[in-house]
């Protein structure tokens, strides 16, 4: 890797620390805000909601724009951009610049994700990819945590549109940079966008957000209402016209398998309910406690620093209790501390809210992780990115959506108090939205409780009776130990004549399954895909043949294997073994018996068997 391609990766580095830390900026300077500008929280929650709208709608054509536009190019407009859209914030001379300012910020988040992971991805071989993910991640997950208490300090200190002129220093320092050495990377292909369908979804969801940022005001809630159907309607004529398309702009369809279907929901709702923290924190520390930004801040950054470091881990976790069981403990720990938001008073401590705080924040990564790698378990390979796409649209779009709800709850509540006086209906609306996120909380725990399930174990019978399987299972079977490397394999592959060999531990516990169709699937093209929290990227394989082979004969089986390998229980009727083999298409099954390997079943097993036991060619037969 020489010289320029490091530097090159340093600022694509620098470029989404920026524009991640962008986003956490605005929410300890929110009352500050709406103070200097004379607007309400509903008002200014659209620098909140509206940033996540335009930069769940930008994400959604991210792909289409990078590989329509040269990468050098898209990046150095992205980035003037966000310098225009920084600066227009930092002068912030009324409401209306400060949003366009924000969304055209947002513009620049959508893309600047996605893009820069796919040139670090270029810059690096295959085998040093991994490194340079935890690097970026690393850089990633530091943004969040300063971000707060950054924006706390400045808007104290010196004043809020301070912030977006900093951010304007940095960006106007990245474009200087990148044009000096950046070059481009991939190439340019004709594709097309579905421009009815980018307008159905950008209007429907505009829609949708103004009507519900509106239900707090009484005497609006006819053109709310209005707002909020007309939303429907847009965005039902969407869903039906990418039903049709044979490209849709989202595939909707992948919504149509079950176990993502369920995923997505309770994705969706975890962060709903996290989405009353981002705006009515703050206003609760600094106006209606009197506190300043600064505490606001301290009182985010053990979140952020813990959920990053529990995110991190939650993979992991998932890998070895199942998604069932890390996302109840995740639910509990997001719905415990929604309690304790709920119980804020006048006399809460600083410890308190961050204790409570910090709950909601570890609760949510441990919770999103798992249930999303479970939800899209099921989804073929070629529609996976379809599913991821489809998934972080709806999260960013429940985000941005149930932000205006609470926001709208917040001022209901507080003009119903209102002759309880200003602080006090203001802390009986922000306690409401936290109790609906109680409730959006418990939903989540419900239904993660009973529509995900790990992997079922194997039941043997207790008793002594003789099962189908018996007359055509192989009762020692060949295997392939977790420890055995390619080489071996493919040796044993060659030695017993077979195609497919389940793989055991020590116990002779059923791990997974090894194939050669495995292996010839490892030979083919694999573009590399990363997928994170708000955006995925697609990297071409460009490996040849000679280089796998080498590469593939040294790994370990489990590299390449099945690790949730398709197994029948030994009581299993050998009529539903039958259907599992015609519908999934393979052709061998591993028996267990209490997740210990027993023996395996093929179809050349049960025609064999069927030769010698039916009575073919006699009275009886058919």
């Amino acid at each position: 890797m020489n010289k320029q391609a490091k530097i090159t990766a340093v600022v694509l580095m620098l470029g989404a620390f920026i524009s991640v830390l962008n986003q956490t900026l605005i929410n300890p300077a929110l009352p500050t805000i709406m103070e200097e500008l004379h607007i309400e929280a509903t008002t200014a929650q659209w620098l909140v909601s509206g940033f996540t709208l335009v930069n769940a709608i930008v994400i959604a054509i991210s792909a289409f724009l990078m590989d329509r536009f040269r990468t050098k190019q898209l990046f150095l407009s992205i980035f003037v951009l966000f310098l225009a859209g920084s600066l227009l914030a930092s002068w912030g001379v009324n409401f209306t610049v400060l949003l366009i300012g924000r969304l055209l910020q947002a513009i620049c988040a959508g893309i600047m994700m996605p893009l820069s992971m796919t040139i670090i991805l270029l810059l690096f071989p295959h085998e040093k990819r991994g490194s340079a993910m935890g690097m970026y991640s690393l850089v990633i997950m530091v943004a969040p945590a300063i971000g707060p208490v950054l924006a706390g300090v400045l808007t104290d200190k010196v004043g809020w549109r301070i912030m977006f002129l900093v951010m304007a220093v940095l960006a106007g320092a990245i474009i200087l940079l990148a044009s000096l050495i950046m070059k481009n990377y991939g190439d340019v292909k004709q594709t097309t966008l579905d421009k009815p369908s980018f307008t159905m979804a950008s209007l429907g969801l505009l829609a949708l957000l103004y009507g519900f940022s509106l239900l707090g005001n009484i005497s609006m809630i006819l053109t709310a209402s209005a707002l909020v159907l007309a939303g429907v309607v847009i965005l039902f004529l969407f869903v039906r016209r990418q039903l049709s398309l044979t490209q849709p702009f989202l595939q909707i369809k992948v919504l149509g398998n079950a176990q993502y279907r369920n995923g997505t929901i309770i994705l969706m709702l975890i962060q709903a309910s996290l989405a009353a923290a981002t705006i009515t924190l703050p206003i609760y520390i600094q106006t209606v406690r009197g506190m300043s930004a600064t505490v606001s801040g301290m009182v985010m950054m053990p979140g952020a620093i813990l959920g990053a470091v529990f995110g991190y881990f939650a993979g992991k976790l998932y890998d070895a209790f199942g998604a069932r069981y890390v996302g109840l403990f995740g639910g509990f720990l997001l719905l415990l501390g929604s309690l304790g938001m709920a119980l804020f008073d006048f006399d809460t401590t600083i410890g308190f809210m961050t204790a409570a705080y910090t709950l909601r924040s570890v609760g949510l990564m441990l919770a999103n992780t798992p249930i999303n790698m479970w939800s899209i378990k099921k989804l073929p390979d070629e529609i996976l990115h379809h599913g991821n796409a489809v998934g972080i649209t709806l999260r960013q779009v429940a985000t941005t959506l149930c932000t205006a709800v609470m926001v709208s709850v917040m001022s209901f509540a507080s003009s119903v108090y209102a002759a309880k006086g200003e602080i006090q209906s203001q802390m009986y609306g922000i306690s409401m939205t936290y109790w609906l996120s109680v409730v959006i909380g418990l939903v989540a725990l419900i239904l993660v409780a009973v529509k995900v399930k790990n992997r079922k174990k194997t039941v043997a019978a207790v008793t002594e009776a003789v099962y189908e399987l018996d007359i055509a299972m192989r009762a020692d079977p060949y295997t392939v130990s977790c420890d055995d490397n390619l080489k071996q394999v493919v040796e044993k592959f060659i030695g017993y004549k077979t195609s497919g060999l389940p793989i055991i531990d020590a116990q002779k516990h059923l791990i997974g399954f090894v194939s050669d169709g495995d292996v010839m699937r490892y030979f083919t093209k694999q573009d590399l895909r990363f997928v994170a929290e708000f955006y995925s990227a697609v990297i071409p394989d460009t490996d040849t043949l000679n280089s796998k082979a080498r590469k593939l004969l040294s790994m370990n089986v489990m590299e390449i294997a099945s690790p949730n390998a398709i197994a029948v229980s030994h009581d299993t009727p050998l009529l539903e073994v039958c259907e599992i083999f015609s519908r999934r298409k393979i052709n061998k099954l591993p028996v267990t018996q209490n997740d210990i390997l027993i023996g395996t079943i093929s179809r050349g097993d049960i025609m064999r068997a069927l030769m010698t036991r039916l009575p073919l060619g006699g009275e009886d037969c058919l």
